[in-house]
């Protein structure tokens, strides 16, 4: 998928001043102006606006000024134009922004939830549970539970690693699970969860 970045322009006003002088044909005519807001964004959605553009068109030469080659008089005129004063942003040009902070307030919310039942999974392991790990060498895999005594847990690890934490749940199936034989305490478990070691638990 290509991702495209750069910043647009949208119109967001336009109006007409009368009786100004026009810089270039020097008539005394009315002038339309239009206001752009020119916002950044990612593969065309908005993220959030940059900056405000005006250009005026005269309506006797159609000549377009931008706002810096204007005389004074007419960018008097135009500061004094209430609706370009209290312009405002719409709110669509933040769309990018709203969905980026919406998807790290759902992931920390995940984040917490499967923290939370991770804690709560490891002090009561139970036949059939798969643990996700994270070794030292930075790769990841899954290990699963096959019995479970009154101080010690007996799993199969699986036999395939994953490069990305992602990744452990495309690798854990059934025949992934053949002769990698672990046994651990229950107190290792725990002390492997806080080392991050085991970063979540998987329970049907």
């Amino acid at each position: 998928m290509m991702v495209l970045i750069g910043t647009r322009d949208s119109k967001i006003k336009n109006g007409k001043i009368i009786a100004v002088e026009c810089p270039k044909c020097e008539s005394k005519a009315s002038i339309t102006y239009n206001v752009y807001s020119r916002y950044t964004h990612i593969t065309l959605i908005p993220i959030f606006p940059v900056s405000k553009i005006i250009d005026v068109e005269c309506n006797n030469c159609k000549e377009i000024f931008g706002y810096e080659n204007l005389s004074e008089d007419i960018k008097i005129k135009l500061q004094s134009e209430k609706e370009i004063n209290i312009l405002k942003t719409p709110i669509w040009m933040f769309s990018g922004l709203i969905i980026l902070v919406g998807y790290i307030t759902f992931w920390m919310y995940t984040n917490i939830q499967t923290n939370d039942k991770t804690n709560v999974f490891i002090q009561n392991p139970i036949l059939g549970d798969v643990y996700n790990l994270k070794f030292t060498n930075g790769y990841y895999s899954t290990m699963r539970i096959d019995q479970v005594t009154k101080d010690s847990v007996y799993a199969t690890q699986n036999d395939y690693d994953a490069y990305l934490q992602y990744e452990v749940d495309e690798i854990d199936k059934p025949e992934n699970y053949t002769n990698r034989k672990v046994k651990y305490s229950k107190k290792d478990l725990i002390i492997l969860h806080l080392e991050d070691e085991i970063f979540s638990i998987t329970r049907n």
